[in-house]
């Protein structure tokens, strides 16, 4: 018998009615040969065109916009004579709003502008996904410059030197990220014959022999209509775009895909182990096992056991690891799989420093070392080791005797949660389609792998475990900071590489036929049950101690999103004291008065539900979300965590550790070191100087009196609010928030006080790293508030500057050439006190002075230029754009909404905030950024240092970076 959750589980994947896998054709003008229906409801149409080309359309009525995407079934592991030079993703550089047969490059541009548009593309192992996304009033567009774009595309020769030399800007950018170099070496250490062993974005040495006639030869070889999913999803009449996309391609022949096979990667007989250097502050081990591929034997059960041994706080190694043995800062296990081949099974851990006394062992005599014996570079793979020790005896655990009944009903009751919440926005619902109808043939596939989640046995969990989890079969890759004798691990082809002729084969046939075959057996005698979806106002209450209460019933999804803000976060500390809120917010969550951290883990995590508590640059808060029948229960947990914490001793030992290992991790991404320095530069004693997680060495002297006491003083309805969105009657959420929140007191004992705004003084600061990038952020102010009249214009000259592709900055450091950053942008940061406004982008060491430059001259644009009428509406529908798209799940809009009322914008609907922004013209842009674009603080992080002349003589302070010693 069905619960009520898994009947709303259910409908939420099958919102219409199926009416049949052979439905009516679609009518044809020309008489050309008609698509045909693969699958018809009431909100969704599928076709295959006659040249095999599969269509989507999906309503989603929710909200006024629209994504459309197109998915090639091309990547880097389908790049036959050009695996390892990453020409899929080159190519994807290329036709993603380039040049056409039947546009240029520009008038691309100018389109992409009138619809305030959204554009992007991205490359995997396994596909090519290109994106439009916008309003729904300009669908018909969307869909013709998408098809354009890959039908269309020319491959001209100027393009792709400037692309060459953007990509040549994302290889630096990717030795800047620890993530990526750890992925990186995972593909080489997982496959020895298969392409996948290969990075998607290629070596640099064979990229750099790609020429624009192989590019295009592969471009006609690989985007063939019977190799392309085109599926848009949002506010659309779903006839109508089937029926223009059919028009679109009608007279695009299909052509024979190349005949591809893959070497079978050979069973994995004994361990293997890969280890590489990165600039981190904490070494980094992930343990993955050889797995199934997508849908397979034990594929689910592998899902399910990731989710019991490391996915929320109950876990077995989070618990064992990360709280009792305290050995890591963080752990998660996990499975990946494909349907190109066998994945692997993971656990990734961050390896905290713990004492070594004790746990190590002389390989020779079997005897018991001291850590003082040991060379100083050994200590940390020491303590990998005994992690991975330790990790690999709670697996043999498992293995031997099962899992526990509990702990199984809890993952399948977390997994059911994340799958009911996954269909909340339109560019999500179009992903998940094109990945699911290539991946498995099955549109509805989620609604079938959440059933099969329920039907798992214990026994599944324990027999998929004996027969992947072998230590025989383990992977080992450990990424280790830099030391004085090892710096980073180059980006190189694999020395080890083998004769792929002597590996069994297997055909890969990617033709649509295939695809087509696979979802009429997937579809078969399938019924779907038609469930209405509701969105409702927004509907306010103010309490009698002054809690705003706001409140929206969407039936979109069957879960909700429960929130809680008040003022105060960094900007509400005692300058030289920040980490207090930060480290009283964590607390919250490691117990209350009624139960301690692991029965107040197993309340929500049993729920599915969760939940955690943060602080940011203006506010803390609280964020929960559940199963819609569970959301009172989970609105008490809420308020327990929030007016009646434990602040336990031994859980603050814990934590603590943790919260120095996030402060130091946050310079492990030349982003993060770069962030890190510029906030001290800019704000100088201000608490925004420092990041939400604030400084070392307050944390490390916090005791739990200082937090209790913090906490106490926090607390006051008059500055709080609580918002909640989802499938919930708003006068129960009304009447339960006055039960529970109803007795706190208007005014917090310390009253919030917000830090005055600070007028930064010009400079022009170099900074030193160790990761292989440059990168520039120059900030100017103070800029505006959130509730400044000014606000409006700040965004719309946010998105004149840096809307990808067309804006100001994109087209100065990328489209105009040469290449000079791969990424760049423009942004205002503000909240309750003004902040700045950026302009951040990342580059080679010798094409800083030029980039810089040009960003000089794009900010002196903003002050005295021209700026055309097509440009500001342009700048304008797309600030409109990103707000109707950045409101469309439950926790976007209940965020959102508190928010706004939490910074005295009251504006529920955005009337007033559409209004403002369609008012803007050349003139109130020249004098914002007269007004605001001052005060420049140009922070450089680079590795190699750059000549002052080079910079036009300016003074340059050298700072030396300190982030290796936090």
């Amino acid at each position: 018998m069905l619960t009520n959750a898994r009947r709303a589980l259910r409908s939420l994947f099958t919102v219409g009615l199926a009416v049949g896998l052979a439905g009516p054709a679609l009518a044809d003008e020309n008489d050309s040969p008609e698509p045909t229906v693969l699958q018809q409801r009431d909100d969704r149409l599928i076709v295959e065109l006659p040249n095999r080309m599969i269509a989507i359309a999906q309503e989603i009525p929710t909200a006024p916009v629209v994504s459309a995407q197109i998915w090639v079934k091309t990547g880097s592991i389908y790049e036959q004579e050009f695996v390892g030079a990453g020409i899929s993703h080159y190519l994807e550089h290329m036709l993603s709003g380039g040049t056409t047969s039947t546009r240029s490059e520009a008038e691309s541009n100018a389109i992409l502008g009138r619809m305030g548009a959204r554009t992007n593309a991205a490359t995997g192992l396994d596909n090519v996904r290109y994106f439009i996304n916008t309003t729904s009033e300009h669908t018909a567009e969307a869909v013709d410059l998408l098809s354009d774009w890959i039908r269309n595309g020319a491959v001209e020769q100027s393009e792709v030197d400037r692309e060459h030399d953007v990509i040549l800007q994302e290889f630096s950018m990717g030795e800047g990220d620890p993530g990526r170099i750890l992925w990186r070496l995972t593909q080489q250490a997982r496959y020895t014959a298969h392409p996948a062993r290969h990075p998607t974005i290629g070596y640099i040495d064979e990229f750099k022999q790609i020429d624009r006639d192989e590019l295009y030869e592969f471009y006609q070889r690989m985007y063939p209509p019977n190799n392309l999913v085109m599926v848009v999803a949002g506010d659309i009449d779903k006839d109508a775009v089937i029926q223009q996309i059919a028009e679109f391609w009608s007279d695009a022949e299909p052509r024979e895909l190349p005949e591809l096979s893959f070497p079978v990667e050979p069973e994995l007989e004994e361990p293997r182990e890969l280890t590489g250097r990165a600039d981190i502050s904490r070494p980094r081990i992930r343990l993955a096992w050889p797995g199934t591929r997508l849908g397979g034997d034990y594929d689910y059960a592998l899902d399910v056991l990731g989710t019991i041994l490391g996915q929320g706080e109950t876990s077995r190694l989070v618990r064992k690891v990360r709280d009792d043995e305290r050995m890591v800062n963080s752990i998660s296990a996990y499975n990946l799989s494909f349907d190109w081949g066998e994945g692997f099974f993971g656990i990734d851990a961050e390896i905290a420093d713990f004492d070594l006394d004790g746990r190590i062992i002389d390989i020779e005599t079997g005897e018991p070392m001291s850590p003082d014996e040991l060379p100083a570079n050994a200590h940390e793979e020491s303590r990998a080791g005994f992690v991975q020790y330790v990790v690999l005896g709670e697996v043999q655990r498992i293995t031997e005797d099962g899992v526990t009944d509990a702990e199984l009903a809890r993952a399948k009751r977390r997994i059911m949660a994340q799958v009911a919440s996954a269909n909340q926005t339109a560019e999500g619902v179009a992903s998940r389609l094109a990945r699911d109808v290539i991946g498995t043939g099955d549109p509805d596939y989620l609604q079938r792998y959440a059933d099969a989640i329920q039907e798992l046995t214990p026994e599944d969990i324990q027999q998929a475990a004996m027969l992947y989890l072998s230590p025989d079969r383990l992977v080992t890759v450990r990424l280790l900071p830099y030391d004085d004798e090892h710096g980073p691990t180059p980006l190189a082809r694999p020395s080890d590489e083998q004769d792929l002729d002597a590996f069994e084969q297997e055909s890969i046939d990617l033709d649509n036929a295939r695809t087509v075959e696979r979802m009429r057996e997937a579809l078969a005698d399938r019924e779907h049950e038609a469930t209405p979806v509701e969105v409702e106002p927004l509907v306010q209450h103010e309490l009698d101690n002054g809690i705003r209460l706001l409140v929206q019933r969407s039936t979109v999804v069957p879960a909700v999103s429960m929130q809680v803000f008040w003022k105060g976060g960094l900007l509400g500390e005692t300058p030289g004291r920040e980490g207090v809120a930060n480290a009283m917010a964590q607390m919250l969550m490691r117990g209350t008065q009624q139960r301690g951290a692991q029965a107040l883990a197993n309340a929500i995590e049993s729920l599915g539900a969760s939940m955690t508590t943060q602080t940011g640059n203006n506010t803390t808060y609280a964020q929960a979300s559940s199963l819609s029948e569970d959301w009172s229960t989970v609105m008490n947990l809420l308020a327990e965590v929030l007016l009646k914490p434990a602040f336990d001793e031994d859980e603050w030992d814990r934590l603590r550790p943790r919260l120095l290992a996030s402060i130091a991790r946050e310079a492990d991404s030349w982003y993060g070191e770069l962030n890190k320095h510029f906030r001290q530069a800019y704000y100088g004693n201000h608490p925004w100087s420092q990041s939400p997680l604030g400084r070392r060495d307050v944390v490390e002297q916090l005791t739990v009196d200082d937090l209790r006491e913090f906490h106490a003083s926090q607390l006051g309805g008059s500055e709080m609010v609580v918002s909640v969105v989802g499938d919930v009657d708003p006068e129960e959420v009304r009447e339960k928030v006055e039960e529970l929140f109803g007795s706190l007191p208007a005014e917090a004992p310390q009253p919030f006080e917000a830090a005055p705004a600070t007028t930064p003084s010009e400079a022009l600061m170099q900074v030193e790293t160790r990761k292989r990038v440059a990168a520039v952020k120059i900030g100017m102010g103070p800029a505006v508030d959130r509730a400044s009249e000014d606000y409006a214009a700040m965004l719309v000259l946010s998105r004149l500057m840096s809307q990808f592709p067309g804006g100001w900055l994109n087209q100065t450091l990328r489209g105009d050439g040469p290449g000079l950053a791969y990424a760049q942008w423009a942004r205002l940061v503000t909240g309750i006190e003004p902040g700045y406004f950026e302009i951040t982008f990342n580059s080679s060491p010798d094409l800083v002075p030029e980039a810089l430059r040009r960003s000089l001259a794009v900010i002196e644009r903003a002050k005295h230029g021209e700026i055309g009428d097509d440009e500001l509406a342009r700048a304008r529908a797309g600030v409109l754009t990103g707000e109707f798209f950045g409101k469309q799940s439950n926790s976007d809009r209940a965020m959102s909404a508190a928010l706004d009322e939490l910074y005295g914008v009251h504006d529920p609907e955005g009337e007033r905030f559409r209004a403002a922004i369609e008012a803007i013209d050349a003139e109130e842009i020249h004098r914002v950024a007269q007004k605001y674009l001052i005060n420049p603080v140009t922070l450089l992080l680079t590795h190699e240092r750059i000549d002052e002349d080079a910079l036009n003589g300016a003074p340059v302070e050298s700072v030396e970076s300190d982030v290796s010693d936090e």
